[in-house]
């Protein structure tokens, strides 16, 4: 305390060093031994990203309202940016 005002204490930073995970091994699963990796997941790459809630419930309510998975209204949009850039969509 400092002049009886409590100052709450800073949380520690984590170390700024980049962590690596060791290879996928035949495409089941890591050398750490963490589950499987699903079929439909074999050959792919995860992409996050961060969005406002008001852009992720709109994304979510009209994927489904036309039938389709969040993944595959990405999908799209980003295939829809790659020819607005000039490239080649590349699919799922």
């Amino acid at each position: 305390m400092h002049c009886g005002i409590a100052i709450p204490r800073r949380r520690r930073r984590r170390s700024s060093r980049r962590r690596t995970s060791a290879p996928i091994v035949g495409g089941t699963g890591t050398a750490t031994g963490s589950s499987p990796v699903a079929p439909s997941r074999q050959g792919k790459k995860a992409m996050t990203g961060y969005f406002s809630p008001d852009m992720s419930f709109a994304m979510h309510m009209t994927a489904r309202r036309h039938g389709m998975s969040l993944q595959d209204a990405m999908a799209e949009a980003f295939n829809d940016w790659l020819r607005k850039m000039g490239e080649s969509p590349v699919g799922k």
